[in-house]
């Protein structure tokens, strides 16, 4: 236990993930929750090349690394980000369809840390921002621990394995903006990817939906990814004290507007029309696109 920034007590990082239940003991917190070791000895388990290098090294260099696999999570309905992005589809997903990959955690002479990991694809390092994003807001039972986690999506397994060595050495938030450097060099380039991932997504979900006989699944794996988007945009301008500053002459309220705006330009279709679609790609409807009335702000 650690005192956190209200003089409270609160656990640290590996206990909360320790108490994770993964599938094999009946639980629905994630599918695996033990020893890397164990994990990677598993017939079952499949990774890509680059995971799987990663993954060998950092258990040969710290034993007693620990993963929580496809860890899941509610959608936090209370934090303000999550209501004031204007994206109502996400409260309409039941259950826990926040899915985090990889969560590699351990602790080390009285220091507990862990790193997220999300496999390598083109915008794979916006979708860690946003999970870590709601992995660490008002609310969520990380939120004292958001200075022990660090996001990663790589390429590159070196990468993966220095910055899990580096969290015992470095600051997380120093660490995080190091990757953050490599991955966008400045907002605007952050944004332009996150629209196109969100148009391609928009572009080939009439075609993936149509072809399954069930679709609940793949439907509110579409509606995270662009929830998750949607907070990258909102959370990503917010935290941005140059923007803040130089744009916006520190007007805070300025700076929500535009955030706001930000995250309305992602484009998706609607959750209706997903259930809906036949294959070919389809407009929203009016109504399912019009802005929605937000709550007040706190």
């Amino acid at each position: 236990m650690n005192l956190d920034s209200s003089g409270g007590l609160h656990m640290l990082i590996c206990a909360i993930l320790d108490q994770k239940i993964d599938s094999r003991k009946n639980g629905d917190d994630c599918t695996f929750n033990g020893y890397l070791e164990d994990y990677l000895s598993l017939e079952t388990t499949e990774l890509d090349p680059v995971l799987k290098e990663a993954f060998a090294a950092i258990q040969e260099k710290e034993p007693e690394t620990k993963i929580a696999v496809g860890l899941r999570s509610e959608i936090n309905n209370d934090a303000i980000s999550n209501q004031i992005i204007r994206y109502k589809d996400v409260f309409k997903l039941n259950g826990k369809p926040l899915i985090y990959p990889y969560v590699l955690y351990l602790k080390k002479e009285n220091n507990e840390k862990a790193l997220l990991v999300v496999p390598y694809s083109s915008y794979g390092f916006i979708k860690a921002k946003g999970l870590y994003y709601c992995m660490t807001e008002p609310g969520s039972e990380f939120i004292d621990c958001k200075n022990d986690i660090v996001a990663i999506c790589s390429d590159s397994a070196e990468k993966i394995v220095d910055t899990f060595t580096s969290l015992f050495t470095a600051r997380a938030g120093a660490l995080q903006r190091g990757i953050d450097r490599i991955s966008f060099t400045n907002y605007e380039d952050l944004k332009a990817a996150a629209l196109k991932a969100a148009e391609q997504l928009k572009e080939e979900a009439p075609a993936v939906l149509a072809a399954l006989e069930d679709r609940s699944a793949k439907i509110s794996e579409y509606v995270t990814e662009w929830f998750l988007l949607k907070k990258v945009l909102y959370v990503q301008y917010m935290v941005n004290k140059n923007i803040l500053n130089s744009v916006h002459e520190g007007n805070v309220k300025k700076q929500r507007n535009q955030a706001k705006i930000n995250a309305d330009e992602i484009t998706f279709l609607s959750y209706s029309e997903m259930w809906r679609t036949t294959g070919a790609p389809a407009k929203e409807e009016a109504e399912e696109a019009a802005p929605e009335e937000t709550p007040a702000e706190a």
